[in-house]
C-alpha cells in the first residue's frame, strides 16, 4: 500500500513532468517551424512542416551512412531509421496531395553547423535531429483540423521518440531521465 504523502509526491511529480513537457513544446525546434502567420489547424502547412523535417532526416542519415565514420552496427541502425523516415515522408506526401496541396521538396543540401569528425559527432547530430522532430510533432499533433492526421502525427511522434531513446542509450546517457527535459 502506498502512503498518502508518497502518493501526493508522485501526483505532484507527474504534474510537474506534464508542465515541463508542455513548456518544452513551445521551445524553438531544431529544423523547420510552421510558417509565420499560418492559421492554427492549416493542415497542409503542418504537413509540409513535418515533411521538411522528414526530408532533413533522410538526408542526414544518408550522409552519415556514406561518411565512413560509423561502425557497421551504427550504420545498420542509421539506415533502419532512414527507412522509417522514408515511410513517414511517403505517407505525408500522400496526405498533402489528398488535401489538394503541393508537397515541399527536399533541399539539395542541409547545413547543420557542427563538425562531423567521428561516430560520436554523427550520433549526437542524429540525436538532436530526432529530439527536434519529436518536439515538432508534439507541437502540432493537436493542431490538425483532420483528426486522422492528428492520430498519424501521434504515431510518427512515437517513432521519433523511439529513435531518440535508442540514440540516447548508444551515447551512454540515461534512457529515461528523471524529471529532466531531453536537452543534450
Amino acid at each position: 500500500m502506498i502512503h498518502q504523502p508518497r502518493r501526493d509526491f508522485f501526483r505532484a511529480a507527474a504534474r510537474t513532468g506534464l508542465a515541463l513537457g508542455l513548456a518544452a513544446a513551445g521551445r524553438p525546434l531544431i529544423g523547420l517551424s510552421p510558417k509565420e502567420g499560418a492559421a492554427p489547424g492549416d493542415d497542409i502547412t503542418l504537413l509540409n512542416t513535418a515533411l521538411a523535417l522528414e526530408h532533413e532526416a533522410i538526408w542526414a542519415y544518408g550522409l552519415a551512412g556514406k561518411s565512413g565514420l560509423l561502425s557497421a552496427k551504427a550504420k545498420e541502425v542509421g539506415l533502419a531509421f532512414q527507412g522509417s523516415h522514408e515511410i513517414h515522408r511517403d505517407l505525408i506526401v500522400d496526405a498533402v496531395k489528398r488535401k489538394g496541396g503541393s508537397p515541399v521538396e527536399p533541399k539539395k543540401e542541409y547545413v547543420f553547423g557542427v563538425p562531423l569528425a567521428n561516430e560520436k559527432d554523427v550520433l549526437e547530430l542524429a540525436f538532436k535531429l530526432e529530439v527536434g522532430a519529436a518536439r515538432a510533432y508534439l507541437t502540432v499533433v493537436d493542431k490538425f483540423q483532420d483528426r486522422a492526421l492528428s492520430a498519424s502525427a501521434g504515431r510518427i511522434l512515437s517513432d521519433e521518440v523511439l529513435h531518440a531513446t535508442v540514440l540516447r542509450s548508444v551515447l551512454g546517457r540515461d534512457v529515461v531521465p528523471t524529471f529532466r527535459l531531453i536537452e543534450n
